[in-house]
């Protein structure tokens, strides 16, 4: 058997996740299981921009837990004067409500070149720690149980993290590594999922 890579970054991780959110739409009416993997893939895109956003030259510092951020500083600080030092043994990133806070402020992007934060209103910022807290983390630690779902909200969902991926496409630190032909197709995705019609699912649907 040959073994087979394919080879990603965290960059290409968001811009994959939008499409994804953009393949998952056709399937909305008729698959309420669809809901699920549309929802995962918006969210993702969602976290890993701010990931993007926020990560300095000296990676993965800037997106890090306060400790986390300490050792790794450590680590590099050591590393001058120690060809053997060894990294953290882990990564620990912020969770998905602190880095949403994180890119709100001003100066937030990796290179600090951004003299206002990612526009984030306070409706917005609760509504989308409500979505990690209790859909996000349901989905993925589904428990043995029925749940109903309002999926009414997505579309508007999705069009708060189009608009939040393209400040951030527009302040240019978070997606530089695409390149122009990738950050132009970003660009588009996020103008569909924007101005995307959502179908929503029949009354047998639930």
């Amino acid at each position: 058997m040959v073994n087979a890579w394919i080879r990603t970054d965290e960059t290409e991780d968001v811009a994959g996740s939008i499409r994804h959110a953009l393949r998952m739409v056709p399937f909305l009416a008729d698959d309420p299981q669809a809901w699920k993997w549309a929802m995962l893939a918006l969210h993702s895109a969602l976290q890993g921009a701010c990931v993007c956003h926020l990560t300095t030259t000296a990676a993965p510092v800037g997106a890090l837990t306060k400790q986390n951020t300490g050792e790794w500083l450590d680590f590099f600080e050591r590393q001058r004067t120690d060809p053997a030092a060894q990294p953290p043994s882990k990564t620990h990133l912020l969770n998905l409500p602190d880095l949403l806070k994180a890119v709100c402020k001003a100066h937030s992007a990796g290179d600090r070149s951004n003299a206002a934060g990612v526009a984030i209103s306070g409706a917005e910022l609760a509504w989308l720690k409500r979505i990690h807290g209790e859909v996000r983390n349901q989905f993925i630690h589904f428990e043995p149980m029925g749940w109903s779902i309002e999926v009414s909200g997505v579309p508007d969902l999705a069009r708060v993290i189009a608009r939040i991926l393209t400040e951030m496409l527009e302040i240019g630190w978070a997606f530089r590594h695409l390149g122009d032909q990738g950050r132009a197709a970003l660009r588009r995705d996020l103008e569909e999922l924007t101005a995307l019609e959502w179908p929503m699912p029949g009354p047998e649907a639930a």
